[in-house]
């Protein structure tokens, strides 16, 4: 049975705190920005459909009871609410899908081009690292971040973070001269 001594076997070991990473990727910065542009869109045409009924609750009021002009008014204003909240649904639907796809593209770009790193350096091992902010008002929520950290300890020596943010972002500049 051969159990790897790290001294002997000259073990490569890198670490890599995700969080980081996410937080310097410039393509999640841009995509982040694009999708609180979409969110804006919205919110606009939500703020747009609720003045227009807001107006025409306002000249309603102004009509006398049971006037067919009323009635109308009404029936138009109901019909505007309906498709108001349609259009708020089907708005956050598209919003929670792309937020949701962008982080598994990230995800699975930042996944891939730690392999390859790992690969082409000759790594052995890369731990994903996470810093956990343990101030936090609830125990599960506190107990959830302290089950979810994996490395308690780490050298410098040993911290690929910069060098992975580095090369995703010299690849995404690459990309985005090629467009």
């Amino acid at each position: 049975i051969n159990i790897a001594n790290a001294e002997e076997e000259d073990f490569k070991i890198g670490i890599v705190d995700i969080g980081s990473v996410f937080e310097k990727y410039q393509k999640r910065i841009d995509l982040d920005q694009e999708l609180k542009e979409q969110e804006k869109e919205f919110q606009d045409e939500v703020n747009k459909k609720r003045k227009e009924i807001i107006d025409l609750d306002e000249e309603t009021q102004l009509l006398d009871l049971g006037s067919e002009n009323r009635n109308n008014n009404e029936n138009l204003m109901e019909r505007k609410n309906v498709e108001l909240e349609g259009y708020a649904k089907f708005a956050e639907r598209q919003l929670l899908k792309k937020y949701k796809d962008f982080f598994e593209n990230i995800y699975q770009e930042v996944v891939q081009k730690v392999e390859e790193i790992g690969e082409h350096e000759g790594f052995d091992l890369i731990i994903k690292k996470e810093e956990a902010e343990l101030k936090s008002a609830q125990i599960s929520d506190l107990q959830f971040k302290i089950g979810i950290r994996t490395v308690l300890y780490h050298s410098n020596s040993v911290d690929i973070t910069l060098g992975v943010v580095d090369t995703l972002n010299t690849s995404y500049s690459k990309e985005k001269e090629n467009k």
